[in-house]
């Protein structure tokens, strides 16, 4: 008897993704092999290993390598001391606030990269509210912290801007993990140190590492950080130097060349990421029940509330700066500052500015824009490839894989891809900024999909194909609905992480193109901060109104 191949529920469905994943590959893998194809050339389009070769080689391609592995290693070390005992405090404490702890934790997941940047310039600067108010306490008259363009201030912004990968990653899997090892060793006499040290750490450690090689990831293909806080040369990144050669010296095949080292890193770095994914899904049993205390003891409470009090200051206080600062005007560089809304007047067309003022109004149209069709596109497309990869086996790990790709290749190595492309349709730019855009923010919105197509139960669709449904009714009918959450979630993402993108567009962009992070590159450039919070205040409210919107889609999912 012939044995029936048993067809799994998206099976039927695969042609719907094979328009997404062929658009994917256009968006994606065209500019990346334009990218890569600039490297074997000699800049007249002649094949060419010269430019390659050099550049593997040359001492300083090999130093700029090296700062960008030791500034990413360093700053993962300050999120791992920061994120840590929030991870701690969070798995095995119940206190009230604790979701207001983790909700203030990861707002600096969602702001862009430029607005961190000028946070830290406003609230850490030797003119910023922390040096004024310990210049105010001390009675000194000279900054009391110089943490701005160094290492220092690399390093502190992007423990900002990781720590709560560290601590949510960490908690989640440290709150699931079976207790009973832990309660037998104390039975037995054990110390909790002991216990900590010798059971407790060990089990974590597939989490805290796989955690932190994200984030390592994350600070290695840093770029308005480091070229805002750097500050000069000596904190030259990888990131850095490819926008430089491409936009300023004009160097394609070096830039290209650079662009091809830099990836081999990344890929090695996002294998090791998704093998110790694969290892921590293996390595515990889980238990769905939960062992949280009270903080016992004065110490327990002490460290509950330091650690939420100072959070709040290190996440918070440069955010409320951005805002406060934004309704100042000062008379002076130096001069005294008071209440005005001048910025905003400048902003919206109401007051004549002056240097990138001007452009700010445009910046905002145009970046509504571009996020709205980014978003717009992003849904189809993430839910055709979710379609794909919902099932099992090797093919659908291959094209999980296939749309996670742009995962792999930073922002800025995107953006190079495209404007080797705009060489070619020089009229095409804020297409060419939209499509960019599109390919960054897809793996991004198909994280926020593929869980909830594997949570639908199969029964809804052997029901309704029992009753006579056809396949693509059953799709459209019944799925579709059931991912309407998820679906206006990856997109309310997808409309956040482009509004806020600037590493593509600034590669990407000339002049004529402006939008709300360029715009605000220049103003913190010509010393107007004023004007950038502004803007930045705009930013700020439609980062925190997207985030409250997704929270309040995936409270709903799980009702």
């Amino acid at each position: 008897m012939k044995r029936i191949r048993k067809q799994s529920p998206n099976e039927s469905l695969a042609w719907i993704s094979l328009p997404a994943f062929l658009i994917l590959a256009v968006l994606f893998l065209i500019p990346l092999c334009m990218t890569l194809g600039q490297a074997f050339t000699d800049g007249r389009g002649n094949f060419s290993l010269v430019t390659l070769k050099a550049t593997f080689i040359r001492p300083y391609t090999l130093s700029v390598l090296g700062f960008t592995l030791r500034q990413a290693l360093y700053s993962t070390l300050a999120s791992l001391a920061i994120g840590l005992p929030g991870a701690y405090i969070l798995a095995t404490y119940r206190f009230p606030g604790k979701r207001i702890v983790k909700a203030v934790a990861t707002v600096p997941f969602v702001l862009p990269s430029i607005l961190v940047v000028l946070g830290f310039v406003i609230f850490y600067g030797n003119n910023g509210i922390l040096n004024r108010m310990m210049m105010a306490f001390l009675h000194k008259d000279e900054p009391v912290f110089h943490v701005l363009y160094s290492l220092g201030a690399i390093i502190l912004a992007h423990a900002f801007y990781n720590f709560p990968v560290i601590m949510n990653l960490v908690s989640t899997y440290w709150e699931q993990m079976d207790p009973h090892p832990e309660q037998a060793a104390l039975t037995l006499g054990a110390s909790r140190g002991t216990i900590f040290r010798t059971i407790t750490l060990p089990r974590l450690l597939p989490a805290i590492l796989s955690a932190s090689t994200l984030v390592f990831l994350f600070c290695y293909n840093s770029f308005a950080i480091i070229l805002v806080l750097g500050g000069g040369p000596a904190y030259t990144t990888m990131e850095t130097e490819i926008y430089r050669k491409a936009r300023m010296s004009l160097d394609g095949p070096g830039a290209a060349s650079l662009a091809l080292m830099s990836m081999l890193v990344t890929v090695l770095l996002l294998v090791l990421y998704l093998l110790l994914q694969k290892n921590l899904k293996s390595h515990e049993d889980f238990t769905n029940s939960q062992h949280q205390a009270q903080p016992s003891g004065t110490l327990g409470r002490i460290l509950v509330i330091l650690y939420s009090v100072l959070t709040a200051v290190f996440v918070l206080g440069p955010i409320i700066s951005v805002v406060a600062r934004s309704f100042t005007m000062t008379t002076g560089r130096s001069g005294p500052s008071h209440w005005s809304l001048t910025w905003y007047k400048q902003l919206f067309g109401l007051l004549a500015g002056k240097d990138s003022m001007n452009s700010a109004w445009i910046a905002l149209k145009n970046s509504m824009a571009i996020a709205l069709l980014a978003a717009f596109l992003t849904i189809p497309t993430s839910l055709s490839l979710a379609t794909a990869v919902s099932g099992k086996g090797w093919l659908s790990s291959l094209l999980e894989l296939v749309g996670m790709l742009p995962m792999a290749v930073s922002s800025v190595i995107i953006g190079l891809g495209y404007f080797f492309i705009a060489r070619h349709f020089p009229k095409g730019g804020y297409i060419l900024v939209v499509l960019a855009h599109l390919v960054i923010v897809i793996p991004f919105a198909l994280r926020s999909v593929i869980p909830e197509v594997r949570k639908i139960p199969v029964q809804y669709l052997a029901a309704a194909k029992t009753l006579g449904a056809d396949r693509f009714h059953v799709f459209w009918t019944i799925e579709v609905p059931l991912l309407k959450n998820s679906l206006i979630t990856g997109a309310m993402f997808a409309f956040a992480l482009s509004l806020g993108e600037l590493n593509a567009t600034l590669t990407l962009s000339d002049s004529t193109i402006v939008t709300i992070p360029i715009v605000m590159y220049q103003l913190i450039g010509a010393y107007n901060y004023q004007g950038a919070c502004a803007l930045g205040t705009i930013l700020i409210i439609m980062s925190l109104v997207v985030f409250f919107v997704t929270e309040t889609l995936k409270g709903k999912e799980h009702d």
